[in-house]
């Protein structure tokens, strides 16, 4: 019985140790693979993730900063790269990462207003106002690059990034709720 129990709690041990050895391997700051972004490029300046214990909901930030050389690299990766577009943004993706200012209209006479849904922990929106470079929207739940409909959904899943060539930097936020 004693070598059952030191058996199983050796191959417990064996098995947390290769999953925390494993967790250690990746970087935690790196940006979301859905980016396309080579991860060698750039260097993170700020991150932070909240997301619960069992990483389910919550939100993550990144703001990662290029060299000239790599930021011309990124310029001219990004207009062919999956999901990224030129400025401006989408009304429907300027809502999410924005919100609106006061008494937005909507069409046909109705009128929204709306908080932005990525935050900075003050309740500001998360992103720069960026008026040239590119963005990126990728949703989770639709595995489409597109922010129609997130908004209607009971839970959002999305991964939002902005570009801005001047500054030389990647903006990134990820909810999910």
């Amino acid at each position: 019985m004693k070598k059952r129990f030191r058996r199983t709690l050796a191959a417990g041990l064996a098995a947390v140790l290769v999953v925390a050895c494993c967790a250690a391997c990746q970087r935690d700051d790196a940006l979301p693979a859905a980016l396309g972004v080579d991860p060698e490029l750039g260097q993170v300046a700020d991150h932070w993730d909240d997301h619960g214990g069992m990483g389910n909901d919550g939100s993550a930030y990144w703001e990662v900063t290029f060299s000239p050389e790599e930021a011309a690299a990124l310029e001219q990766a990004l207009p062919a790269a999956e999901g990224w577009q030129p400025l401006p943004l989408s009304d429907e993706a300027r809502r999410l990462l924005y919100g609106t200012d006061g008494m937005e209209e909507a069409g046909e006479g109705a009128f929204l207003s709306m908080s932005p849904y990525l935050t900075q922990p003050d309740g500001s929106p998360l992103f720069p106002q960026v008026e040239e470079g590119y963005w990126f929207f990728y949703d989770k739940q639709a595995g489409a690059y597109t922010a129609e409909g997130v908004k209607e959904r009971p839970s959002c899943n999305f991964i939002a990034a902005l570009y801005d060539p001047a500054a030389r930097t990647l903006y990134c936020g990820e909810l999910d709720t």
